[in-house]
């Protein structure tokens, strides 16, 4: 954002002047701020005029802008004025914000941005700065993707939304995911258009029944003294778990499990959600959190449709493929699984995927020491890369006789983004994989060993839609060269092979979960939007 000229910052004073301008200023007024200036970049400026005064120039979506004011920038400074106390201070002495001024904003970003370069000199060098360029790609990456994204929850539904998690999270809460969805997706819409607003009381026409929306409207939001308690709390368990102090800019947002804040006016209630995109996130990736204790059965049933998904999505986008699911067969008296998915093409595996449908978790993406601080899931990739080497091998060995072409590309498919941006941390991977060859299969050579290419499956739809069969072929196969080791696969696409004339549209849509879903697609596009 663009700097008020008159405004100074000394980085090591950054954060104790932020601090006491948080700690000053009333809450209510400081989430109607950034409510606003999020409405004012999000082409709501029409329902923020009244809240906020700001230059025209400000009315932009554009990254790059002077003026912009970035998504996660606002999401931190939610999170730590969550984590400040509020003033003791006599009012003579307290300096609040400003919070009707654009120009507060932007004093209040730069504080930040300041801080945050102050705490980097202390925990940042040459040793471990590709590492920050992981933290800061987790932190950055879906914001600017977007978080409410058709494919995204067509596939998080279609996950989540049946079978055994579904049954789960019923039992659990009492409402269908649809419900919880729909009541969800009803207040994401609602208060875009306005802060501090009561809730939606009633979605007859949609056939929800007053005591989903009661239950959804718990599982949303949470009153603001208690959002303040439980982020501090959640700060402390994650601070307790990594070892050290966590950087300002990596704190734990509790907008993620509660993105709607209530607080008591008079004899009503009223709601904000600051950031209404993690609404739909909390209601689609976020379903996470309510199926995690579900058992085996619950978690095996979310990996199963994790592969099925998939395999559909391959097949709906380039049909001259055959996506295969897994084979079992015998070695050494025992029952062996190939890779989830054999990619066909012509009768031939043209590409193997093992699936790992694993939650990326907090420790995962901020943690000083990803793979050790969380260890249960990085060790689930490195036993996919295991996984797919083993396949490799006992083809070579005739222990498994299929048609699989010499150049076939060897996929760990995953839910999340686990390496994103660090090629350091694949190596590690690689490194852990090649100790459980060691043990497990000592017969294997580096033949067998071909580089794993790291592919979330948000970046494989996405490159569906772009690609034809050999296209993506080709990206796959870019992908295994050590040239391109640390790129995301979506940047080896873009550089490494030619786009399609034409995108495709996604193949999806969450019409077949919810009736009325296609009209509001419908509505949509009547009155040109997408």
């Amino acid at each position: 954002m663009s700097k008020n000229k008159k405004f100074k910052i000394e980085p090591a004073l950054a954060m104790p002047m932020l601090r006491k301008k948080l700690s000053d200023t009333d809450d209510a007024a400081f989430l109607c701020m950034i409510w606003a200036v999020h409405a004012v970049q999000d082409s709501r400026a029409t329902h923020a005029a009244r809240f906020l005064d700001y230059p025209k120039e400000a009315e932009t979506t554009e990254i790059n802008s002077k003026y912009a004011a970035h998504k996660w920038d606002l999401e931190s400074l939610i999170t730590l004025n969550f984590n400040t106390p509020k003033t003791m201070d006599p009012v003579w002495r307290q300096r609040p914000i400003d919070t009707r001024s654009f120009n507060s904003v932007a004093d209040i970003v730069n504080l930040l941005r300041a801080a945050q370069d102050h705490e980097s000199d202390d925990h940042v060098d040459h040793t471990n700065i590709l590492l920050e360029l992981h933290r800061i790609a987790h932190r950055t990456f879906a914001w600017q993707r977007g978080l409410v994204r058709a494919e995204d929850i067509y596939r998080y539904l279609y996950i989540y939304g049946q079978g055994e998690c579904a049954a789960y999270f019923e039992k659990t809460n009492g409402l269908s995911v649809m419900d919880f969805f729909t009541v969800a997706f009803g207040h994401f819409g609602y208060l875009t258009r306005g802060p501090w607003m009561e809730r939606i009381r009633d979605m007859d026409v949609l056939k929800v029944s007053q005591h989903a929306i009661d239950r959804s409207i718990q599982l949303l939001s949470g009153d603001i003294w208690d959002v303040r308690r439980e982020s501090k709390a959640l700060l402390s368990k994650f601070e307790k778990s990594l070892g050290t102090k966590l950087p300002v800019i990596y704190q734990p947002s509790y907008l993620r499990l509660k993105p709607i804040i209530r607080r008591a006016v008079g004899l009503r209630d009223r709601y904000i959600a600051p950031l209404p995109a993690l609404i739909v996130m909390r209601a689609t990736m976020g379903l996470y959190y309510d199926i995690q204790n579900g058992g085996v059965a619950v978690t095996n049933d979310a990996t199963k449709r994790f592969e099925e998904y998939a395999r559909r999505s391959i097949k709906a986008h380039c049909p001259g493929f055959d996506p295969a699911p897994a084979m079992t067969y015998v070695h050494k008296k025992n029952p062996v699984e190939t890779p989830d998915i054999l990619l066909k093409q012509d009768r031939r595996i043209a590409a193997v995927f093992e699936c790992k449908a694993t939650k990326l978790t907090f420790e995962a993406q901020y943690g000083n020491d990803p793979v050790e601080n969380a260890k249960t899931g990085y060790s689930q990739i490195a036993k996919a890369i295991f996984q797919l080497w083993r396949f490799f091998s006992h083809i070579r060995r005739g222990i498994i006789e299929l048609d699989v072409a010499p150049n076939a590309p060897a996929i760990v498919l995953t839910l999340d983004s686990w390496t994103q941006m660090s090629h350091e941390l694949r190596n590690a991977l690689i490194a852990e994989a090649e100790k459980i060859a060691t043990v497990k299969e000592p017969e294997m050579i580096e033949e067998d060993k071909r580089r794993p290419v790291f592919c979330p499956i948000h970046e494989l739809d996405q490159m569906l839609t772009l690609s034809n069969e050999e296209q993506l072929l080709a990206a796959f196969r870019a992908a295994s060269d050590v040239y391109y080791q640390g790129w995301n696969i979506r940047q080896v696409r873009s550089d490494a092979v030619p786009k399609l004339e034409r995108k495709r549209g996604f193949a999806f849509d969450a019409g077949e979960f919810l009736p009325w879903w296609r009209e509001l697609v419908e509505a949509r596009a009547a009155t040109g939007q997408e």
